[in-house]
């Protein structure tokens, strides 16, 4: 009476494996998603971190820059040579400062301030201390009142990316929006 041995691998075979569904437990803030299993791997940033981000290493790169030539790096012949390199990456640096700049003051969620003595950066924001709902509006406030004055610093002819309104030359105020 033994058991046939082909008939039980048959009968194991269709049985089948099913395999482990899993995820991963996430956090979202103002920086962007990060891993609960491990904090300070960020799986996907946000425009606001990056921004924060190249202000640190930039204001950490200009005390460094400063420092060099207060101890006489403008006489170096290296420094002669590489000129040209540094100040165009030292202007790349500022300009997508300048794009993060526009982009989130133009959503008008996000203030950054610089903290007092050091290198680092605060988030302000309305979302933190008061409802969903009340902050949107007091955004959609805030950008009602800020539309004047961006505006009227707009000094360049340069179309916005944001804004569909062209600039006209004025004698009054430098230039007043066209309607």
């Amino acid at each position: 009476m033994g058991r046939n041995p082909d008939v039980s691998e048959i009968h194991v075979r269709k049985k089948f494996k099913m395999r482990r569904k899993s995820f991963r437990l996430c956090r979202s803030d103002e920086n962007g998603t990060a891993s609960f299993g491990d904090r300070h791997r960020t799986l996907r940033t946000t425009s606001l971190y990056r921004e924060q981000y190249n202000r640190i290493l930039f204001r950490s790169a200009l005390g460094d820059y400063n420092e060099l030539v207060r101890g006489g790096m403008l006489t170096w012949e290296a420094y002669e040579e590489h000129r040209l390199a540094i100040e165009s990456s030292m202007e790349t640096i500022r300009q997508s400062i300048r794009r993060y700049k526009e982009r989130r003051l133009q959503a008008g969620l996000f203030y950054l301030v610089h903290d007092i003595g050091g290198t680092g950066i605060t988030v302000r924001t309305h979302l933190y201390r008061m409802p969903l709902q009340e902050a949107l509006r007091k955004r959609q406030q805030e950008i009602r009142r800020r539309k004047p004055v961006l505006d009227s610093s707009n000094n360049s002819k340069k179309s916005n990316v944001f804004d569909t309104m062209v600039l006209r030359p004025s004698l009054k105020r430098g230039f007043a929006p066209l309607l």
